[in-house]
């Protein structure tokens, strides 16, 4: 079934796939990134998580109200405690040193595998893919992932904004 599921997967789902692998795998290494590109991951996941409530449930009002809910919480959470002392900006330069981390590669693909798996079990017209359950918890994990970009995006802004 795992074989058949991935012949009927179109080709440029594959090519998303490698290009937030290869994304992801770019933020294990500690690397410098101006102030502009270093915003743009976050706001892409961002759309991201928000593409994937508008096309599994519809831009709604629970989907909707369970993705920001739990974006802007975790947002604050991710902002307020679990900042990362070792991001340094340089107002000179206006670029961050950003030290390498597993954490975005793994929310990246939690992203991309939520989405694939809800389609996948779209095509196969999964019964419980109406469900509010399902409803719920789905957009409250996106925004929960999205969540965790957002915190970042962030503490880059209060680390610009203490310079």
């Amino acid at each position: 079934m795992i074989l058949q599921i991935l012949a009927n997967t179109p080709a440029w789902v594959f090519a998303l796939f490698f290009f937030l692998l290869g994304l992801g795998l770019m933020q294990t290494r500690t690397r410098t990134v101006r102030r502009f590109p270093a915003l743009i991951l976050p706001a892409g996941m961002v759309v991201l998580s928000l593409a994937g409530i508008n096309s599994s449930f519809g831009l709604k009002p629970l989907p909707l109200l369970c993705w920001a809910s739990t974006l802007v919480i975790a947002s604050l959470v991710g902002h307020h405690v679990f900042r990362d002392a070792r991001v340094t900006y340089n107002a000179t330069t206006h670029a961050f040193v950003v030290p390498g981390s597993w954490v975005p590669l793994t929310v990246i693909m939690a992203i991309f595998f939520a989405k694939y798996v809800y389609a996948v079990m779209h095509a196969l017209n999964a019964a419980v893919l109406n469900t509010t359950p399902l409803i719920v918890a789905l957009s409250a994990l996106y925004g929960l992932l999205s969540g965790y970009f957002t915190a970042k995006a962030l503490n880059l802004i209060h680390l610009v904004r203490k310079a």
